[in-house]
Parts: C-alpha cells; structure tokens; sequence
C-alpha cells in the first residue's frame, strides 16, 4: 500500500507498507516453504493467485483501509523537486 500526506506546500510524506505475513507464518513451517516456492502473489487483470492461504492474503495480513495490520513500512519526505 501507498500512502500520500502533504507536509507542506513543497514537501509530500510518502508511505510504503507491506503486511507482515512473518507474524503469521512460522520460520520454517509447511506454510513458510510453500510460500518460498511461490515466491510472491501474482496480480492479474481479472484474479489473485496468492502466496498465502486466503485466509492470510485476503484477511488477517491484508492491508484494509482504517484497521488497524501488522506491517513493515518505509515513510519519507519528499520536496517538489523530488
């Protein structure tokens, strides 16, 4: 997920967040390698095919707009000249 704040007239606060799915999965688990063979989920046009169950993908580790997730996040400040 994105997020987008501006600061300022010339400085914009940019969010990237990612679910932690970690939380959920166990080191080493059964889940925890069939998710390293599939490496990522795929988005298509029209369907998902999750690294997860559903679940985890589309419930629990999925980032919903106004509740509260698990997530890893890189937050900057940005100016009009980038």
């Amino acid at each position: 997920a994105l997020s987008f704040k501006r600061i300022s007239k010339d400085t914009i606060e940019v969010g990237i967040h990612i679910a932690d799915v970690s939380f959920f999965v166990g080191e080493g688990s059964i889940l925890d390698k069939e998710a390293a063979k599939r490496g990522t989920s795929v988005y298509l046009v029209d369907r998902t095919i999750p690294m997860l169950p559903e679940a985890l993908s589309n419930n629990l580790a999925s980032l919903v707009p106004d509740e509260d997730r698990l997530v890893f996040s890189a937050v900057f400040e940005m100016t009009s000249l980038g």
